[in-house]
């Protein structure tokens, strides 16, 4: 059964959001809390969460996040490391079911409630989507546990070792295309087993991701990948990402 999460409601989740923007981290340091006046829960469908697992979570996010430079700026390389290890932690410790995890409002709450300081070190004056989840895909917290969610592989002694193989932009342009692709696991998985081994780097990743993605688009019109065993959709993808890069290099050849 899943943990119901609290939900911020709308109105409440902006005006905290403008307020929080012209605040200081270590001003927002003295703000987190585990309930709020404005959040509700879901009638029926699993159990409310405890107040001491909200601690526990917001103990263990602050802990990664100082291991990357919280409150201070942080380096870049410390986000990416620090994004692949929370995305680990959220799917792992939340415990929410896919249905829950689409509810953007409990993202809200965890962004403005729970971890208001790590929440805005993360995105310095981040634009609303990255806090009241008006599209969880960007959303500071929810973008990562939908990360680890479809790259998560069970029964494996390293469940979420896929989780290093795309840069965020990278993982966006799959997700933004989440109704024909970025939604079955099966294809996330694949592309993110496959990916490593692809050549991007005379022509730049995201340039041959998107030219592979366009053939896998035009592919699922015609063929159901979740109906294919997971080595033959691997290798479906192999020859996809090989015909892209064949085809950039021809393009650039006669551009020239």
């Amino acid at each position: 059964m899943s943990i119901l999460y609290p939900r911020l409601l709308d109105a409440a989740a902006l005006d905290m959001h403008k307020r929080y923007t012209r605040l200081t981290v270590e001003e927002l340091q003295q703000l987190p809390a585990f309930r709020h006046p404005s959040a509700v829960f879901a009638a029926t469908g699993g159990d409310r969460v405890p107040v001491e697992h909200l601690e526990e979570l917001r103990n263990r996010v602050v802990k990664i996040a100082e291991e990357s430079g919280f409150p201070g700026g942080g380096r870049r390389r410390d986000h990416t490391e620090f994004d692949q290890e929370i995305a680990r932690l959220l799917h792992e410790r939340m415990g929410l079911v896919a249905a829950e995890a689409a509810v953007r409002p409990i993202w809200a709450f965890l962004a403005l409630v729970v971890l208001p300081d790590v929440s805005y070190w993360r995105y310095w004056e981040p634009p609303v989507d990255r806090i009241l989840g008006t599209d969880i895909t960007r959303h500071v917290w929810g973008r990562l546990w939908w990360r680890a969610h479809l790259l998560a592989v069970p029964n494996e002694p390293d469940p979420y070792r896929l989780l290093g193989s795309f840069n965020e932009s990278d993982f966006d342009q799959i997700y933004a295309r989440r109704n024909l692709l970025g939604g079955s696991r099966s294809v996330v998985r694949a592309l993110a087993d496959v990916w490593p081994s692809v050549d991007t780097a005379e022509f730049g990743s995201r340039r041959v991701l998107r030219d592979v993605l366009k053939r896998l688009l035009r592919t699922a019109a015609i063929l159901e990948f979740d109906a294919l065993d997971y080595a033959d959709l691997c290798g479906e993808i192999r020859r996809e990402a090989a015909i892209a890069v064949a085809a950039i290099r021809e393009a650039d050849r006669r551009a020239q």
